[in-house]
């Protein structure tokens, strides 16, 4: 496989990971404890690992237990908002 079909393969990869982890964050968010409002939810494979004060402790915490890249990170608010760059699975810095 070239470089091309393995890079299209690991960008595939990430977007059904941001797919899938927001249409479960979306579902989750209303039974969420009221206690985590504020918070930053590291998001992996459709379940929540861990909840951060910031998202850069979010990125950074999924960053080293996730070494392929695959998760997501979301603020627990009211409504689902769109972190755009963060809410998309991927590593800081790296492609």
């Amino acid at each position: 496989m070239s470089k091309v079909g393995k890079m299209s393969a690991t960008i595939k990869d990430r977007q059904t990971e941001i797919d899938e982890n927001l249409d479960f964050f979306v579902t989750e968010l209303p039974k969420l404890s009221p206690g985590h409002l504020g918070k930053f939810a590291l998001i992996r494979h459709k379940s929540i690992t861990g909840y951060f004060d910031t998202v850069v402790d979010a990125v950074g915490t999924g960053n080293k237990l996730y070494s392929d890249g695959l998760f997501s990170v979301q603020q627990v608010t009211d409504v689902p908002v769109d972190l755009g760059f963060f809410s998309h699975a991927g590593r800081l810095g790296k492609s």
